[in-house]
């Protein structure tokens, strides 16, 4: 190990507020380290050193756990580094796969538009023919599957027919297979759910409930004028008890905006009482954003997001429910838009890089060429964020001197490219993630 001299406090070592006792006694405060997102309790005295700057005490423990760091060492490049290294070699090959172009929900900040588009045969069969050639070329692993939309489900019988080739094809090829559904959860029944688990083979549902009932109804309409709240969450509680469905997972997002931002508190306990306090749903808040369209009206503003969103995290804490306080690995690929190992397809058959082109207007002509054309055995042709590491390391964006930058990797390209800086919340409540972690492991806090 170098000596002192020769060491300095990681630019990835965030501490937390406050000092907590363990039950042991000891007084400790909350450290992450964001390059390996592990946290560590260190004493009051370490602490004041990682945020003065002093490279001094237990080295060879800090130094080991990354907390300390060489001096002169460019952390920032070590991190693009490896993550341009993961975007050019993933073992797993990534399909964003939009059965339907149409949904069944009118959003007032929704950034898309929808329209009824048939699905062919020939762009069924050239997507089948895409994903089996991936799956037994050799260079993977597993291939995963995310189908969105416009709302997937209603190109349900599309989902079924590809996810019966796409599942075919990676059993015949011996890779691994996995597969989720980014859906509004309006038309989930027990039998589309027995389905899509069994025969689609979707271990994971995310559905948007943005708030109580009636809040909910009223931000995210059915296009009938009909409500969906009561439904959404009537057909996850079902399913937690359905057998058939023990290995199905779901993730409940609410998408924050001045509409709903202070009712955490109703919001989780209707989850809990309605039985989504479990094991197999966890909860997220997501501010509203623009897709290009204009969301002033309902956004956050930036410097009470951050507030906004530890209540939803307290709210979530206090009624049982299931959710990420502080990220649980580093970020290495930030989205499917910086690799060609991902690709999104569209409706109409066109491929993009990135889900927030194909049905928005704007950039619905920025597509990289059809699903039918395109050669079946080659990558997505370039995109226009591959580049995206190098853009990180060329200081082009604020990112390459923030300390979030393990677990955020620049959060998202398109919107930087915009200009529109997408920092997420968690740059300025991170140190209060902390606390809060330190609060939910039983530790008390110090006055």
């Amino acid at each position: 190990m170098p000596s002192t001299d020769h060491l300095r406090p990681s630019r990835y070592a965030v501490v937390g507020r406050n000092a907590f006792r363990h039950p042991s006694g000891r007084v400790v405060r909350p450290v992450l380290n964001t390059a390996t997102a592990k946290v560590y309790l260190v004493d009051l005295a370490t602490a004041q050193r990682l945020e003065g700057g002093v490279a001094e005490g237990d080295d060879a423990r800090l130094f080991g756990a990354g907390l300390l760091v060489r001096t002169g060492h460019d952390e920032a490049a070590e991190v693009i580094e490896a993550s341009r290294v993961a975007a050019r070699d993933r073992r797993t090959r990534d399909f964003v796969v939009m059965p339907s172009a149409y949904c069944n929900m009118g959003c007032g900040y929704c950034g898309q538009t929808h329209e009824r588009v048939t699905v062919s045969r020939d762009h069924r069969a050239a997507l089948a023919e895409r994903v089996a050639r991936a799956a037994r070329g050799g260079r993977y692993d597993a291939l995963n599957v995310r189908w969105f939309g416009g709302e997937p489900l209603m190109g349900y019988a599309v989902l079924l027919d590809l996810s019966r080739r796409f599942t075919a094809a990676a059993d015949e090829a011996g890779v691994g297979y996995a597969a989720k559904i980014v859906t509004n959860g309006a038309l989930l029944d027990a039998r589309k759910l027995r389905a899509l688990h069994r025969e689609a083979r979707i271990s994971s549902v995310e559905v948007t409930l943005d708030g109580p009932a009636e809040v909910h109804d009223a931000s995210r309409p059915l296009k009938s004028g009909a409500g969906s709240f009561q439904k959404i969450v009537g057909v996850i509680g079902a399913a937690l008890q359905d057998p058939e469905l023990a290995g199905l997972l779901f993730t409940v997002r609410t998408n924050i905006g001045v509409h709903n931002a202070a009712l955490a508190e109703p919001f989780a306990a209707g989850l809990a009482a309605a039985g989504l306090a479990h094991d197999r749903v966890a909860c997220y808040p997501a501010p509203v954003h623009s897709w290009g369209n204009d969301v002033s009206d309902v956004a956050v503003p930036r410097a009470e997001l951050a507030a906004a969103e530890m209540a939803w995290f307290l709210a979530y804490q206090r009624h049982g429910l299931r959710f990420r306080l502080l990220p649980a690995a580093p970020r290495r690929v930030v989205c499917a838009a910086t690799t060609r190992h991902s690709e999104v397809v569209g409706a109409d058959g066109r491929v993009y890089s990135c889900t927030e082109q194909s049905l928005v207007p704007g950039h619905h002509d920025q597509d990289l060429g059809h699903v039918v054309s395109l050669d079946a055995d080659a990558l997505r042709p370039p995109g226009a964020f591959d580049d995206w590491y190098d853009t990180l390391d060329a200081g082009a964006t604020a990112c390459r001197g923030c300390a979030i930058l393990p677990v955020c990797g620049g959060a998202c390209p398109k919107l930087w490219r915009e200009g529109k800086p997408p920092c997420p919340s968690l740059r300025d409540n991170v140190r209060d993630r902390l606390d809060l972690y330190a609060l939910t492991a039983g530790y008390t806090p110090v006055a």
